[in-house]
């Protein structure tokens, strides 16, 4: 029985795509090792040098998570891959998947120098690490293992008699969610943020008593100040979120546009051939996604969408026959990739 020490579980961030991305990452693991055992420490966690040395005794195989993580020098980031250079020290087998690389210092390459796979989710971190890490590989982000049904698009809504269905989605960024959110509002859209709501149990991964009581005490304060007190926009969207993953993916399934400003958003409907605007990330991750994909640019900014009608993004967001045609071929080589990937890592 293999123990896999999982680094960097993105769970706790209670948010749809990190939901499927872990869910197929141990599905993977357990579709090669049946009998697998697992420990991990989820994002934000840390622990000691010593306990580490201390927990490695017991471990096989350390995968690291790269998910949203390895960029810009991000301290957290760091302090992973530092982990995966101690488990290579005590001789374990040690991969990084599903990670962008950027603009990470060049000391990091030592860190991950000796590790036994790299496997990066976009072809420019794939440039960025080969050539001085030759057994670099691609495979897009790991949502794209789940298999979903294709979006049948409303040919009679391309009148504008017809008002579209279109649901506007958050950012990672939270004066963007505003204007998201404030857009919505105005043209009478249906907003729902990627984020799940707070989990009530302690054993529920994600559990946080301290955004529990912040919750209280904002809408408390909202209630007192007769709604003239606002959080900051990740706290309003508890009000607007869908807790269930799937019923999250069918809502945008029967829309027929989603504007977002969230990567693994911009994932699912590409997966489901979903109408897709997108404004910019954190990184040029949303970029890569698109051009890896072979499709032309989705961009869109905030300010953009009250000089456009609902009918005019909707035909920008359109796919061409051509484009569903690669959406299909992107998907189907994805999967297979990560079937190849994790041959290798449970060998």
């Amino acid at each position: 029985m293999k123990h896999y020490f999982i680094l960097n579980d993105t769970r706790t961030n209670l948010h749809h795509g990190c939901e499927v991305v872990m869910n197929n990452l141990y599905s993977l693991i357990q579709k090669n090792n049946p009998d697998a055992r697992f420990s991990k420490l989820c994002t934000g966690q840390t622990i000691s040098e010593e306990k580490w040395h201390e927990l490695l005794e017991d471990v096989d195989v350390v995968i690291i998570n790269g998910e949203g993580t390895l960029h810009d020098a991000a301290p957290f980031g760091e302090f992973l891959l530092k982990l995966g250079q101690i488990a290579k020290q005590k001789n374990k087998k040690v991969f990084l998947v599903n990670s962008t690389w950027e603009n990470n210092p060049s000391a990091w390459n030592e860190l991950i120098n000796e590790f036994d796979g790299l496997y990066v989710r976009d072809q420019k971190s794939l440039a960025t690490l080969k050539t001085q890490h030759p057994h670099c590989e691609y495979a897009a982000d790991l949502t794209f293992y789940s298999i979903h049904q294709a979006h049948q698009s409303n040919t009679s809504k391309s009148t504008s008699a017809i008002r579209p269905q279109v649901i506007v989605n958050d950012s990672v960024y939270s004066h963007v969610s505003d204007a998201l959110f404030n857009y919505a509002k105005k043209h009478q859209l249906d907003y729902h943020p990627i984020t799940r709501e707070l989990p009530l149990s302690s054993d529920t991964i994600g559990y946080n008593p301290k955004k529990m009581k912040k919750l209280k005490q904002y809408k408390l304060l909202s209630q007192l100040t007769f709604g003239l007190y606002q959080p900051r926009r990740y706290y309003q969207d508890f009000d607007y979120c869908i807790d269930d993953t799937a019923a999250f993916k069918q809502k945008m399934l029967d829309s027929d546009l989603v504007i977002t400003g969230r990567y693994h958003c911009l994932c699912f409907c590409l997966q489901m051939q979903i109408p897709v605007l997108i404004v910019a990330s954190n990184t040029s991750k949303t970029q890569n996604l698109l051009s890896d994909a072979g499709l032309r640019d989705r961009h869109i900014k905030t300010d953009d969408l009250n000089q456009l009608s609902l009918q005019q993004l909707l035909e920008k967001a359109q796919y061409s026959d051509e484009e569903k045609q690669k959406l299909i071929d992107f998907s189907l080589n994805t999967q297979r990739k990560h079937e190849q990937i994790f041959e290798k890592i449970c060998a």
